[in-house]
């Protein structure tokens, strides 16, 4: 945790990410203000939060292992004794972490920057769910590392999971106006659960807490042993000698 926390303040570029995002924000902010439609302040500040949790994990955490097989230190990586999928969903889970003071950072530049009627009625739900999130968050980044080890366009691979997972996590579009294969796939995505949930505490209604919880939490596991599966097959790989890696 030390050293990964150290490598990412040695290298500001990697919180582009997390800075851009609250730009974005002004001209929402600002479009929401002009049209009278204060009301959707709240649900603003979290899709801003979800989409710079879900960017900054995309292009910055899931290199954390390519950033490694570059770099020569993966090789090495491999050969001590530590366990190197611990060390590296570690480095994950505390890079996609930075992402979490941003919905607080959302909720007062709504609220002080443009006077728009931001509340969050459930405080200590929306912050669990907020964690569980990003915990989701971290465990898709470990499984891209993976990929990234396997797939050498690397920033193609990091585009084609942004807008088209922004559209299955509910962010752009409502889960209901999407196709009904899609629908499905939506529904058992967790972003869109945890962003339905999130919207949901931060106005105070929230139908069947512990039941859609549950739900969450499964699914965020699920993601998380995907993860872990799919990076300890690569290793598996690269040790067997049928992934080169250096390139």
């Amino acid at each position: 945790m030390r050293a990964q926390a150290q490598m990412l303040f040695r290298s500001p570029q990697l919180f582009a990410t997390l800075l851009v995002i609250p730009f974005y924000s002004l001209v929402f902010f600002h479009f929401l203000k002009s049209h009278h439609q204060g009301g959707l302040a709240t649900t603003t500040a979290i899709t801003a939060f979800l989409m710079g949790s879900w960017s900054h994990a995309v292009f910055v955490a899931s290199q954390a292992v390519d950033d490694d097989r570059v770099q020569g230190t993966l090789n090495l990586s491999l050969l001590t004794p530590s366990r190197y999928l611990l060390a590296l969903a570690t480095r994950t889970l505390v890079t996609c972490s930075l992402a979490l003071p941003v919905l607080g950072e959302m909720f007062l530049v709504g609220r002080w920057v443009f006077g728009l009627p931001i509340r969050v009625d459930r405080p200590g739900l929306t912050v669990l769910v907020a964690v569980l999130v990003t915990t989701g968050v971290a465990a898709t980044a470990l499984l891209m590392s993976g990929l990234m080890i396997l797939v050498r366009a690397a920033r193609s691979l990091q585009n084609a999971l942004t807008y088209p997972f922004y559209l299955l996590g509910g962010l752009i579009l409502p889960i209901t106006t999407l196709p009904e294969p899609l629908r499905w796939v939506s529904r058992a995505f967790f972003l869109s659960w945890g962003a339905q949930l999130l919207r949901d505490a931060a106005a105070g209604q929230v139908p069947d807490p512990g039941a859609r919880l549950g739900v969450l939490c499964a699914l965020v596991g699920l993601q998380a042993a995907l993860g872990l599966w799919t990076v300890r097959r690569v290793l598996t790989f690269v040790r067997s000698g049928r992934v080169v890696l250096n390139g």
